[in-house]
């Protein structure tokens, strides 16, 4: 019997070898290398282990295979339905690393007659879903319009039927009671911008009005209280952006989520982006930010276990369920494909990043403007087809075309254009590139620890992403 392997990604590792074909299908092959098929045959249960997860073309489950590859290349796409709408471009905090370059100047904000012609555009795109997240500089400094755009898409989507959702990320220093009201009242989810160590956190996002990390504290306990008396507002998330600073500090980061109420980590690292660009002092190699990111996950599985719930980070948690599912997490930066991004004076780019490369001077990814363009419009631009091109790196970028990653993971051209100059960049001098290999790796160990094992399950029973 021949073993015809089915479009084959491998990678070597210490332990084994990491497999992974076209259609999603991963497995782990322990104290097994490449050269094992060099031989003629594999052994019986190694090649059962293979044949029933899709690697041999000769003996394929043809229909989930096919239903699989519709998935992956978006067979019934309908346009993105996640929407990323910055309300304003002021912030009443100094942050050290803002990528957005907020400041406090007026006449910065979202006029309710480009939030118009926003939600016309968005409710113009045939995806049965539609999730508006509203960012800025900080959106809580222009209310009145976050008020007007969430009201005016229930009332559109009384006749557009589409599944609604909103959100909001927030540094909490302008929220108040009142604010908070409205967003329980409404459906709006909150997510924070929350360094978790006070003297890291205060030092990197600069307040003229004391301790921000208090006011974070504060309102992420009243969001737990209303939670606890019966509310049906949304557990609260958090963002936690990882400088030099923190770096000494995975442990007291992950304990002071836990404290907060805060159970789904994302320790997102630093973006080379607006104020960042320009400090030097803030960012780390690679291999420092995953020294403290492993810790980090220690920690997270320690607390899992003594808690009996899921402690778990949002990147991590993505790359186990990914590959214990195949399916692909439709949130990676897929830019167009899933994702558009609007400043306030209605300018369309594809993802919050390219947005926020234009606030500072270059506009290279901007896509038109909802004032006097479509969507079908802007699909037909050559910068649109590149960006859909680029969101399946096996057939767009010869380096991730052998990567048993590829599949789950994409380095956004965002990114490759500012640290390397180029929309597709050089991965294989690319840290991204390098540190998501770092991820895959280690998630793909402990998967294969039996204390890991139980703290897994547990996090697939629980989490969300």
């Amino acid at each position: 019997m021949k073993n015809e392997l089915f479009d084959i990604a491998f990678e070597n590792t210490a332990g084994g070898m990491f497999l992974a074909n076209s259609s999603g299908r991963v497995f782990f092959l322990p104290r097994v290398s490449s050269r094992a098929f060099r031989r003629p045959d594999l052994a019986p249960r190694t090649a059962a282990l293979l044949e029933r997860n899709d690697f041999f073309s000769d003996r394929l489950d043809l229909d989930g295979v096919g239903a699989r590859l519709r998935g992956r290349y978006f067979a019934d796409y309908a346009g993105p339905y996640i929407h990323i709408v910055t309300l304003t471009n002021r912030c009443s905090l100094n942050c050290a690393y803002c990528s957005a370059s907020a400041n406090s100047s007026p006449g910065r904000d979202m006029t309710r007659a480009t939030a118009d012609r926003l939600l016309a555009f968005v409710f113009s795109i045939r995806s049965g879903g539609l999730t508006l997240e509203f960012q800025g500089g900080e959106p809580l400094l222009n209310f009145g319009v976050l008020r007007y755009i969430v009201e005016e898409a229930k009332r559109l989507n009384r006749k557009a039927g589409k599944r609604l959702h909103f959100s909001v990320v927030t540094n909490l220093q302008n929220m108040d009671s009142e604010k908070l009201d409205f967003l329980e009242r409404s459906g709006v989810s909150v997510c924070a911008s929350f360094d978790a160590v006070r003297r890291v956190h205060d030092a990197n996002r600069a307040s003229g009005a004391g301790s921000n990390y208090d006011r974070v504290v504060r309102w992420l306990g009243e969001i737990g209280r209303r939670r606890a008396s019966g509310s049906s507002m949304e557990a609260p998330n958090a963002i936690c952006t990882v400088t030099r600073a923190l770096l000494p500090y995975p442990e007291e980061t992950v304990d002071s989520y836990v404290e907060n109420g805060l159970y789904r980590i994302q320790l997102g690292p630093l973006d080379p982006l607006g104020r960042a660009a320009g400090n030097s002092g803030l960012g780390y190699t690679p291999e420092e930010y995953f020294a403290f990111y492993r810790r980090a996950l220690q920690r997270m599985g320690e607390l899992t276990m003594r808690e009996g719930r899921a402690v778990y980070e949002k990147g991590a948690f993505n790359i186990l369920k990914m590959t214990e599912t195949a399916e692909r997490n439709p949130h990676r930066n897929l830019e167009l494909l899933v994702r558009l991004a609007y400043d306030r004076n209605g300018d369309i780019y594809p993802s919050d990043e390219a947005r926020m490369l234009a606030s500072s001077g270059d506009d290279f990814f901007r896509l038109g403007n909802v004032r006097r363009d479509t969507f079908e419009g802007i699909l037909g631009t050559p910068l649109a087809r590149t960006l859909i091109a680029s969101c399946f790196g096996e057939l767009s970028q010869p380096y991730c075309a052998r990567c048993p990653y590829s599949y789950y993971c994409r380095i956004s051209p965002v990114y490759n254009y500012v640290f390397q100059g180029s929309f597709w960049g050089d991965l294989a001098s690319s840290d991204r590139c390098r540190f998501f290999k770092l991820m895959f790796g280690l998630v793909l160990k402990l998967k294969r620890d039996r204390r890991w094992k139980k703290i897994f399950d547990i996090w697939l029973a629980e989490g969300v992403d």
